[in-house]
């Protein structure tokens, strides 16, 4: 018998559309705009466009073995399903690595941004105190519920975006949106490829909580495709807006997006988009607390991490001790300076972590049920091309020390796995319609 207590499914499609949007807007959108024009000018919003249709076909994989469970998860599950305990164990230990690592790295990114408006914050002790409330301000919202913490990105969702749709709505004011462009060359496009595509990062990240949404089979996939939908709008709207102020590059601390506020609004321009840029990242950061331990949570509950990590607070209802362990872990990033000695493997697991759900995804689509003939549509197949060649182009970019380095992770976790792990798992069988 598996007597673990689930937390409560509590978030709907608003909650999950919110997971989705703030997955993928962070710090990114505040640079991007100056790096992508001063490469491609004018063409630069229709480079969103183009890689937001990329993006999209692995966005369909995702969205579809979300519709086979309603575990917490994600890739994780996804892979456990397919290949078994010890792959989705590999998996879930360098994705928790590489979301601690850059939660910390968005910390100190964050207490930067503060420091800009706030100097004080500058200096080693306070910006050390300001590290240390940030981390035990998001592991208190996290533990106190699930209904807070989606209240919370909530709010930090309307106080990120509202300043920069006014930029937008006065930036098209007064220059107009640009109408004309001049195409590419390949060696342009290729310099920003991996630019554009990583900012649509995040779009999943919803699954790793499928286990409190109300209904997840229904809800992430819809959400999913339609977040991405929104935030590609929303990229090209920014981009035009940025044209629009005259495609100001950053002053002093301020971003090249704070630049163009300024150029429309003067100083409290300025001001209000960097409030804007620090907003985005503290709730990019609430957002990956809650997928995090979710995540942790998940392993638990299916025997490959120790059953105390699979508690639920009596209290709050959430999987408090998997909280305090993400909470914990990037603790340790930010005190001892190893999500910079991370950064440079976390981008080339997460490519291998896509390669793994598209393989995950044609095995676990071969399976038969009374509702399924183990057949794999042929639609599928070109999506699978697109999205797995692009997955293989930004592998390829990797320095050979990520590599290295990803082998000797790929040794640690294979350690960890025989000493973490129970000697019973339990592993949802996919759901078919």
């Amino acid at each position: 018998m598996h007597d673990v207590k689930s937390p409560p499914r509590v978030v709907g499609p608003f909650g999950a559309t919110l997971m989705s949007v703030n997955g993928m807007i962070g710090a990114g959108i505040f640079a991007v705009p100056a790096l992508l024009y001063s490469e491609v000018g004018n063409f630069a919003p229709w480079m969103f466009l183009i890689f937001g249709l990329l993006y999209s076909c692995g966005t369909l994989i995702v969205a579809r073995l979300c519709n086979m469970f309603r575990s917490s998860g994600g890739p994780q599950l996804w892979i456990q399903a397919a290949f078994g305990p010890f792959a989705g164990f590999l998996v879930g230990f360098w994705i928790v690595l590489g979301m601690s690592a850059g939660r910390a790295a968005t910390l100190y990114v964050l207490v930067s941004y503060m420091a800009a408006i706030f100097p004080a914050l500058g200096e080693p002790g306070a910006r050390a105190l300001a590290l240390a409330f940030l981390l035990v301000a998001l592991t208190g919202i996290v533990i106190s519920g699930m209904r807070n913490s989606i209240g919370s990105v909530a709010v930090g969702t309307v106080l990120k975006l509202t300043p920069i749709l006014l930029l937008c709505g006065l930036a098209y004011a007064s220059g107009g949106i640009a109408s004309e462009f001049i195409l590419p060359r390949f060696g342009q496009f290729e310099s920003v490829a991996l630019l554009v595509y990583f900012a649509f990062s995040g779009a999943e990240v919803g699954a790793y909580s499928a286990g409190e949404l109300k209904r997840p089979r229904r809800d992430l996939p819809l959400t999913m495709l339609c977040s991405l939908a929104l935030i590609t709008i929303f990229y090209m709207a920014v981009q035009w807006a940025y044209i629009a102020a005259g495609a100001p590059q950053s002053d002093g601390d301020a971003t090249p997006l704070a630049a163009a506020a300024g150029a429309v609004m003067g100083d409290a321009g300025v001001l209000i988009i960097s409030l804007a840029a620090i907003f985005s990242i503290a709730t990019n950061a609430l957002n990956y607390f809650i997928g995090g331990p979710r995540l942790i949570f998940g392993m638990a509950d299916r025997g490959l991490l120790p059953s105390t990590l699979a508690h639920i607070s009596p209290r709050f209802q959430t999987p408090d001790r998997a909280v305090l362990m993400f909470a914990a872990v990037v603790a340790v990033m930010l005190s001892s300076g190893a999500f910079v000695f991370l950064a440079q493997v976390t981008s080339l697991a997460s490519t291998v972590t896509s390669v793994l759900v598209i393989a995950s995804f044609v095995v676990l689509m071969r399976r038969t049920d009374e509702r399924h003939n183990g057949r794999l549509a042929l639609y599928w197949w070109p999506v699978m091309a697109v999205s797995g060649g692009f997955t293989l182009f930004t592998m390829i970019q990797a320095p050979a020390s990520a590599f290295g380095l990803m082998i000797v992770l790929l040794a640690v976790g294979s350690g960890l796995y025989f000493v973490a792990r129970r000697r019973t798992f339990r592993v949802p069988e996919p759901e078919f319609d």
